[in-house]
């Protein structure tokens, strides 16, 4: 199967052409401009150095956030006109998620972390085992830094731009508990949402594309703005 994954929910665009079983292409791009001016032609960079089509894509996989409004937008629109258009399956992945599938340690307790809004984090909690891969034990939610330790209770694998930015008090938070991956791992990689994606796609079959949303867990300025 064919898939294109696409991942627009920072300031970087990560676009991945793959097989369930090889990563063909893979790109990630922070150009300072906007992702509308700059995923198109990306994309269309990419099927041409494989000589490919748009029809010949099988898979549509997008990550619905938490991350910027206006690039999680931008993509989840992109995918979906794709799939309408040309009748083929979409999966929407969470950041969260593929940031955690970055790493794997036996019997580990990873923690994805983003950056959120005034002080604020985006994370959550998996675990990962040899015998029956990820499970997730505290789902995608917005928090104070200062909360994350009420939910960690052993050593924990710490992994995102959030993690990254924040190290130095994420360490002091949880003394003895705290492990950090290499930067290299802090970033989302679009092969690892497509891949995400595909195993969802072998569970639970397509999801219907006016159901998949962006999850971006708080309200917009806009939206907070009108209440106020």
């Amino acid at each position: 199967m064919n898939i294109l994954a696409l991942d627009t929910s920072s300031k970087t665009i990560g676009l991945a052409v793959m097989t369930e079983e090889a990563v063909l292409y893979e790109i990630h791009l922070n150009t300072g401009k906007d992702h509308s001016s700059v995923l198109l032609p990306e994309l269309d960079r990419a099927l041409q150095s494989l000589a490919w089509e748009l029809e010949a894509i099988d898979l549509f996989v997008v990550t619905t956030g938490p991350g910027s409004f206006t690039g999680i937008r931008i993509g989840l629109s992109t995918m979906k006109g794709f799939v309408l258009c040309h009748d083929k399956p979409l999966i929407g992945v969470s950041v969260l998620e593929a940031l955690a599938h970055n790493v794997c340690g036996e019997d580990m307790l990873i923690c994805p972390v983003l950056n959120g809004p005034m002080g604020d984090i985006y994370t959550a909690l998996y675990r990962y085992r040899a015998d029956s891969g990820f499970s997730c034990l505290l789902p995608d939610q917005i928090m104070k830094l200062q909360s994350l330790p009420s939910h960690v209770q052993e050593p924990v694998l710490l992994v995102g731009e959030g993690a990254r930015a924040k190290q130095d008090e994420l360490a002091r938070l949880l003394p003895g508990k705290a492990r950090f991956a290499p930067r290299s791992f802090h970033i989302c990689r679009p092969s690892v949402v497509g891949q995400i994606g595909w195993e969802i796609f072998q569970k639970t079959g397509s999801h219907n594309p006016l159901s998949i949303i962006p999850a971006y867990l708080r309200p917009s300025e806009a939206e907070l703005n009108s209440r106020g």
